[in-house]
Formats: structure tokens, C-alpha cells, sequence
């Protein structure tokens, strides 16, 4: 099975749906909430998913 270092800087921060990062998106710790498209999840949840996407990315998939 390949590893793929993904950098996880600004994951938790970064918004899946519309890509905006910001400070504000986790205003509570366990919770995420976009303040530009509103989109609202757990913040582990949203970092699993942008950790994922990089990856994606990094395999050219």
C-alpha cells in the first residue's frame, strides 16, 4: 500500500465545499461552520476530507 504525505496545515480551517480558509470557520472546537458559504460539519470530519482531497490530488486522481 502506498503512503502519501499530505501537509496538514490549514485543514481543519479550510473549507471542502467552497475552499475558504479562515480562523473563524472553527469558532468552537469540535465544529466546523464556512463563514463565506455557511456549510457547517465536525471539524474532524472536514479535516478527513481535505486530508483526502490533497491526497487525491498528490495521485493525480
Amino acid at each position: 500500500m502506498p503512503v502519501i504525505y499530505v501537509d496538514p496545515k490549514e485543514t481543519s480551517k479550510t473549507c471542502p465545499k467552497c475552499g475558504n480558509v479562515s480562523r473563524y470557520n472553527r469558532k468552537i472546537q469540535g465544529w466546523f461552520k464556512c463563514v463565506k458559504c455557511g456549510y457547517q460539519s465536525d471539524a474532524d470530519r472536514v479535516g478527513a476530507i481535505n486530508i483526502a482531497a490533497k491526497a487525491l490530488d498528490a495521485l493525480g486522481a
